[in-house]
């Protein structure tokens, strides 16, 4: 940058922000904004109870594969007792058919049972799917960490450029209003015309419209930012105001960091668990091995004495081992699987496609990072050129030598600069942004 460009930029100082509010309670610098949005963000603070809700997902996987308890109590009261028949020689009346009641009115059973997992390859993968998953939510919660913060650091500096423009146009009201109190007393000592003064007065409104209109816009967008932040639209938000939008000329990278984006790296983990998807739908294939153990109690009663003392209670228990072999499902796990090859697949193209756009996109960023200083640097340079038509024809307008038409000319001029100087620097900051983001490198703004 030229030495000329230096003492330009410490000039606009008094031109700019600086004239933000004094009474300002608790400025908050762009840090501390984006802090306060990851923290009271809606979209971020449901991301993080997604990724709660996976970690409890892989909570209740793991727990299929641990024992599995219970118990159960059943009382029956039977209304009346099944009747068989039985052969008449059991009991000494042979050829006839003698009706038996087999039973008790009152039956009471108390068990339990316990059942545990020996092999089930379905039960391993979809625990690894499971993890996989949680550390998909994880990435999902970062990704949406940096989308609020590449809106909320945009919102941040267009707020900041239109209190720089209306600082511009309160520096201009101010020599208008001078302007003003001497031309009305040239037009009253008969040196210039009302219709000068007239003039004026139309351009020092034209210049409180276009200050109120930043006004409301720098208003409408600090709402916008209350609501990025969680914060009630009630609530007063002061932010610092720097003297002006700091610039610096990029410095040049010829590294290619795109691969470090949250896209990417969620891609990539949706591929991986639709990787474990189809090997879990495989293993249905596989046989599986569990034990089990049952414990119990039973006691049959004529009468409602189940539970006097001394009465009888007849013990039962068993252990054993299931094995299930899959032999035939007519061919639906195999057509599972083809569709799950399907989905990965387009998680492939999805990914090949994120590449080459997110290339593109870093690419863009920095030729219009690299223009937009370009274009800093000449607004920079018009700037000091309007400064000094103003000054000069100023000068020359008190001698009386210049026209008013030539001061309000170079005036509008000077004000026209000053809108395209802030106007670039907006631009250059939101040039850098895009390039952070293309760079996945916007968590360095709250580092």
């Amino acid at each position: 940058m030229t030495v000329r460009t230096n003492m330009l930029l410490l000039a606009c100082a008094a031109l700019s922000l600086g004239a933000g509010p004094a009474a300002a309670q608790q400025p908050m610098d762009l840090k501390q904004v984006l802090e306060q949005a990851l923290k009271y963000n809606t979209d971020v603070r449901n991301a993080a109870l997604d990724q709660e809700a996976a970690r409890h997902k892989v909570g209740e996987t793991r727990a299929d594969g641990l024992p599995q308890l219970s118990a159960s109590a059943d009382l029956k009261t039977n209304l009346s007792l099944a009747t068989q028949l039985l052969p008449g020689e059991m009991i000494g009346r042979p050829g006839a058919q003698v009706p038996v009641q087999f039973g008790s009115k009152y039956n009471a059973t108390v068990s339990g049972q316990v059942n545990q997992i020996l092999y089930d390859q379905r039960f391993l993968t979809g625990l690894q799917a499971a993890k996989r998953s949680e550390e998909l939510y994880a990435l999902l919660h970062l990704q949406t960490e940096e989308q609020v913060m590449y809106e909320v650091a945009g919102t941040y500096y267009k707020i900041l450029d239109l209190k720089a423009q209306e600082a511009s146009v309160d520096s201009q009201l101010a020599s208008m209003a001078e302007l003003e109190r001497i031309t009305k007393l040239q037009v009253q000592n008969q040196y210039k015309l009302k219709l000068d003064l007239q003039r004026v007065q139309v351009n020092r409104q034209n210049a409180v419209t276009r200050r109120d209109g930043f006004s409301l816009q720098a208003e409408q967008q600090l709402n916008y930012l209350k609501v990025l932040m969680g914060t009630p639209l009630s609530e007063e938000v002061q932010l610092v105001q720097p003297a002006f939008l700091s610039v610096a000329a990029p410095a040049p990278s010829r590294d290619t960091l795109y691969e470090q984006r949250t896209d990417i790296q969620v891609l990539h983990e949706q591929i991986a668990l639709q990787d474990l998807n189809i090997r879990a739908t495989r293993a249905g294939y596989m046989p599986t091995l569990s034990a089990y153990g049952n414990l119990g109690w039973q006691a049959q009663r004529n009468e409602f004495d189940l539970f006097d003392a001394g009465g009888s209670w007849f013990k039962n228990s068993a252990i054993g081992a299931t094995l299930s072999i899959p032999l035939f499902d007519g061919g639906r796990k195999q057509h599972q699987i083809a569709q799950q090859k399907v989905v990965r697949l387009q998680y492939q193209a999805d990914l090949e496609h994120a590449q080459s756009a997110l290339a593109m996109e870093e690419r863009n960023a920095i030729a219009a990072l690299n223009n937009s200083w370009r274009t800093v640097e000449a607004q920079a340079g018009n700037l000091v050129l309007a400064e000094d038509v103003y000054q000069q024809t100023n000068s020359l307008y008190t001698e009386g030598i210049a026209p008013l038409t030539d001061l309000l000319d170079a005036d509008q001029a000077l004000s026209d600069s000053r809108t395209s100087y802030h106007s670039a620097t907006l631009n250059y900051k939101l040039a850098e942004l895009d390039l952070l983001k293309a760079q996945g490198k916007l968590k360095t703004l709250v580092q």
